[in-house]
């Protein structure tokens, strides 16, 4: 046997080893964040009914970046609230309240972006601004949660 054949060999005992583990086990997304369950995932791109205390943490991450970074940030904020209150959850049920938070994340940032450039229309994303502009603002319409 020549050394080539020997490292075949090796590499299929391995995967069959591998294959054999797996069996009978819910597959879990190695690129995936940690607790995520694939399994039944369906179309997870849905609202669902999230904790209220956390979307108006959400909303006012939101609105924290708007008016300490001018609306942008590095992301980690949101990031823990949505994934320690998804963590929370069963597996089959953090996609979708994951996509939800996001949305909802996504939604008051827009309008947050929308009101600032109504009051001063040279703004952009990250530009400086007055932000004494954001004491009239009121959050957005709660969204079905």
């Amino acid at each position: 046997m020549t050394i080539t054949q020997m490292v075949q060999s090796q590499q299929r005992q391995r995967i069959g080893e591998l294959v054999q583990k797996q069996q009978d086990k819910p597959h879990i997304n190695p690129y995936g964040t940690p607790g995520m369950s694939l399994n039944d995932a369906g179309d997870y791109r849905k609202m669902v009914p999230v904790d209220k205390s956390v979307v108006q943490q959400v909303k006012q991450i939101a609105f924290n970046h708007m008016k300490n970074s001018y609306g942008v940030s590095d992301g980690e904020d949101i990031s823990k609230v949505i994934r320690d209150y998804t963590m929370s959850l069963a597996p089959e049920k953090r996609l979708s309240a994951s996509w939800t938070l996001n949305e909802i994340f996504q939604s008051e940032a827009t309008r947050l972006g929308e009101f600032v450039h109504q009051q001063d229309p040279n703004w952009n994303w990250g530009k400086p601004f007055d932000i004494s502009i954001l004491d009239d603002y009121r959050q957005g319409v709660d969204m079905q949660v």
